[in-house]
């Protein structure tokens, strides 16, 4: 049997290491997680779609697969970034699932992603505007999912769809009829508040989950869905 030059018997360790669940890891994990994931835990948000996590002891620097989110400087960074950090709090666990090809040309690892309660990380932005879907060739597990769930955010014109800019974490007010609209507050980690849904989803915000989205506790819930601001 030939032997594996030692750059390509590294890398295919470190592979191996990052794409394989224990059995007590596997048995743990919350419902909805697939059971070929790793778990690792958060050390840093860098951005939207770019993490630092450690596994098994070493910093691994991961991309978000199938997914973009805006760059510095763009119109709704800093949202998608702050809502990154909402799901995927430093020191919590979270769970990687590998595609076909472990690395990016930046030698990032590209992973799908699930949080510390079982929020497929990649899905929850692309659904909720806060991410397009991109297809990150030949990885595309579940490109036809993340489209799918891009559709759904553009038709409710949700944040990047919304045709507004959010003026990192700040809303514009408009004007009708020469009135200007309430100014909002930014938060730390959340969207603007708004004195309604209505004027939440005219700025492209919402929805928001019971238990996942802190926003939530700031709208009435009136027919007590766990959904506050649906449209």
């Amino acid at each position: 049997m030939r032997q594996l030059p030692h750059a390509l018997l590294a890398l295919t360790t470190v592979a191996l290491t990052v794409a394989t669940a224990t059995p007590a890891e596997a048995a743990s994990r919350p419902k909805g997680v697939p059971k070929a994931a790793i778990t690792a835990q958060v050390k840093k948000v860098v951005d939207g779609d770019t993490i630092h996590v450690i596994s098994r002891g070493r910093t691994l620097k991961v991309r978000l697969l199938e997914i973009d989110t805006p760059d510095w400087g763009q119109c709704w960074y800093n949202a998608a970034t702050a809502k990154t950090k909402a799901l995927l709090p430093v020191g919590k666990p979270v769970y990687l699932l590998r595609d076909r090809d472990p690395k990016d040309r930046y030698g990032r690892y590209l992973f799908y992603v699930w949080s510390h309660n079982g929020t497929f990380v990649n899905r929850y932005l692309v659904r909720y505007g806060y991410a397009r879907a991109m297809l990150i060739k030949p990885n595309d597990k579940y490109i036809k999912l993340m489209r799918s769930e891009e559709a759904k955010a553009k038709r409710q014109k949700l944040r990047i769809w919304s045709g507004r800019c959010d003026k990192g974490g700040t809303a514009k007010p408009k004007t009708k009829g020469g009135t200007a609209e309430p100014k909002t507050t930014a938060r730390t980690g959340t969207d603007p508040r708004f004195r309604t849904c209505a004027e939440a989803n005219r700025n492209g915000y919402g929805p928001y989950y019971r238990g996942r989205d802190p926003e939530y506790a700031w709208y009435q819930d009136r027919d007590g869905d766990g959904v506050v601001c649906e449209r």
